[in-house]
């Protein structure tokens, strides 16, 4: 989601480190995750699949069940090789993380505004100063990740084991007020203390993901799947969902990173597109709320009628329409920007020369 001068999903590594290419593939599967998952939720949201269609709401849950988590481990993984001081992490945090939330949210909230007009949503330009406690999707991410690096600010002199103790009861103990979190708009709360339990997971498994085989790849896939069909089929209440969907995402998330570093091992096309999708998944993912929900409106002539079954041509021009250009164009627009060196005004990445 070069070197890791920015978070691109995760935070900024020292260039004078090798870079692990393993976590590039892994964030460049995990934001095509993203993309696609975003691409799925707005059909099924705007009546494109009939609500009797059962295969996309699984996708989409088979997506979101690790997807983000992954975002939020490998955050931790690269964190906990970093030894800056307090102030120093801070303030490299401001223009990687603080700025790109701010900014993009409101440019996507000034969207909202302007499309009020066409549409039955009412939003009102008073309302963007919610961000600061409610964020827009799909920018709560940073929002999460930037306190999630805080708590890890103030817990790191720790030992591993008593740091992965605090951010388990971190993760439990707001549950216990769920509803008022709810009632009073707080989700965002929520968010922050699953990001911070994956996130720690990541600074204390930093040695057994480095130790992730082909074995490993296929037991946690095998694992994933068990754990997904199971959550899947009990239907858990929201509370207690939240609670078993941590092995299921934490299995999700080691088979990710087992089958990047098979892949990285190997190299090919495949293992190459990827690593340039994670090295540059934070410009991706600020950007391509924009151009997959613009795809779905500028094909809605494929949309089937009300309550009938989509064709196949229809579903598959949509999604990969909506794919390949929620990822291409905000690497083209990351491309052009650091050409005129407008990266930093823009909160994105500086997309350097092809690595030798």
């Amino acid at each position: 989601m070069a070197t890791h001068t920015h978070p691109d999903l995760t935070p900024a590594k020292p260039a004078i480190l090798q870079r692990d290419n393993s976590l590039d593939i892994a964030k460049g599967f995990g934001i095509l995750l993203v993309v696609l998952g975003h691409c799925l939720d707005g059909l099924v949201a705007s009546g494109f699949f009939p609500s009797t269609l059962l295969w996309p709401t699984l996708a989409i849950y088979v997506i979101y069940l690790f997807h983000m988590p992954l975002f939020f481990l490998i955050s931790g993984y690269l964190a906990s090789g970093k030894h800056r001081p307090v102030r120093t992490t801070i303030a490299r945090l401001v223009p990687t993380i603080v700025y790109p939330y701010f900014l993009w949210s409101i440019v996507e909230g000034l969207v909202l505004v302007y499309l009020s007009k066409y549409t039955t949503s009412k939003v009102q330009m008073s309302s963007l100063y919610h961000i600061l406690w409610l964020p827009i999707v799909p920018y709560w991410f940073l929002y999460a990740l930037f306190f999630c690096h805080l708590g890890y600010l103030a817990i790191r002199g720790l030992s591993l084991r008593v740091q992965m103790g605090i951010a388990a009861i971190a993760f439990t103990a707001p549950f216990f007020f769920f509803q008022p979190l709810l009632n009073a708009h707080l989700n965002i709360v929520l968010e922050i203390v699953r990001g911070f339990l994956y996130f720690i997971l990541g600074v204390v498994t930093v040695k057994q993901v480095k130790r992730l085989r082909s074995w490993t790849a296929i037991a946690a896939t095998a694992l994933y799947f068990l754990f997904a069909v199971v959550i899947w089929r009990v239907h858990p209440g929201d509370v207690l969902l939240n609670m078993i969907a941590v092995p299921a995402a934490t299995a999700g998330i080691f088979a990710t990173l087992a089958w990047a570093r098979l892949l990285a091992s190997r190299g090919g096309s495949l293992a190459n597109t990827l690593a340039f999708w994670g090295r540059y998944s934070m410009s991706i993912y600020v950007l391509h709320i924009f151009f997959t929900a613009g795809v779905r409106i500028a094909l809605k002539r494929l949309a089937p009628r009300p309550g009938s079954v989509p064709s196949v041509a229809a579903t598959v021009t949509e999604m990969v329409a909506a794919t390949t250009l929620g990822i291409l164009v905000p690497l083209g627009i990351n491309w052009l920007v650091s050409r005129v060196r407008l990266d930093k005004w823009f909160g994105l990445q500086r997309m350097e020369p092809a690595a030798s």
